[in-house]
């Protein structure tokens, strides 16, 4: 695994793998490297190259890629790519300090801030074999709610507290501990909801640059689609995965933002009629021109 970075500037550095056949290619390769970066004003990053055996394993990227011995596969090893421990020993420490930050706040704000960093973390983590992971975040988030409802309510016995707090909030599943809401059924995610879905591969040399296969890379991408909340999934089917603002699609790595048509101060309802997705920068634009339009307006009226 290499790091690079700029000799003048230590944020212009990316990481990259790279997968050789022998110890003396990963050396020939490592030396290749050097010398054309060298001529380009970057260098390999001293503490942070290393080249390892696969059965040794290394981190990327949030995931650990290690080959295990196997008896059940022909050659006798299975390479699994999984959420390395450094990944979520980071991803506990958060949302313990969330916990923490949300100690005395009632079920739906906490909800409300706990959700999207859940959803966010299992749906980039479940390409990986990460389901034993998901299982073991989820018996931790448990324990961090028991221990919040107790110090929420600390003369009120267990058994009133079990009633209010958990229960089968999630329709779809035979799970009566789940946290959260009785009275709107909201509820808290749990890790171990979001499906492991393998990470499929491109087919052979094929390029998003190839006009020639724009509808394959379209398919390919709003596959993504799955990735967000229900209510949102609806929203961008409906947009066939594409921001009304840029034309480009939505699932380009950028924060989505839900944007009312006909804002909710003139009357604007919180229906699907009136939702669009818009990436971050380009809701920003449309209120920009929004502001605009009205101080012209006003000055008209003046």
């Amino acid at each position: 695994m290499h790091s690079f970075k700029g000799r003048e500037s230590q944020q212009c550095g990316f990481l990259t793998r790279l997968f050789c056949e022998s110890q003396e290619d990963a050396e020939t390769a490592k030396q290749i490297l050097t010398e054309w970066l060298s001529k380009r004003g970057l260098t390999l990053s001293p503490e942070k190259t290393r080249i390892v055996h696969l059965t040794e394993g290394f981190n990327f990227l949030g995931f650990n890629i290690r080959l295990y011995r196997a008896s059940n596969t022909k050659t006798g090893w299975k390479l699994l790519t999984k959420p390395s421990k450094e990944a979520v020993q980071k991803h506990r420490e958060k949302m313990r300090q969330e916990w923490e930050a949300v100690r005395g706040w009632n079920v739906g704000k906490i909800l409300w801030k706990l959700n999207p960093i859940i959803r966010g973390w299992a749906n980039y983590h479940r390409t990986g074999t990460a389901k034993e992971t998901f299982n073991k975040l989820d018996d931790w988030m448990f324990y961090k709610e028991v221990r919040h409802v107790k110090r929420t309510h600390l003369h009120k016995p267990k058994k009133w507290q079990q009633r209010k707090y958990w229960g089968r909030l999630n329709l779809e599943r035979q799970d009566h501990w789940v946290f959260g809401n009785k009275q709107s059924g909201h509820h808290l995610l749990k890790y171990a909801w979001f499906p492991i879905e393998r990470h499929i591969l491109v087919k052979g040399t094929s390029s998003p640059d190839d006009p020639s296969l724009k509808d394959y890379w379209r398919k390919r991408i709003a596959r993504k689609v799955t990735d967000l909340p229900a209510s949102r999934q609806k929203i961008a089917r409906k947009q066939n995965g594409i921001c009304p603002v840029c034309k480009n699609t939505l699932f380009n790595d950028e924060e989505l933002h839900v944007h009312h048509k006909k804002p909710k101060a003139k009357g604007g309802k919180d229906n699907y009629g009136n939702l669009v997705l818009v990436h971050f920068f380009c809701h920003q634009q449309i209120h920009v021109k929004e502001d605009v339009e009205d101080e012209l307006l006003g000055q008209g009226s003046s």
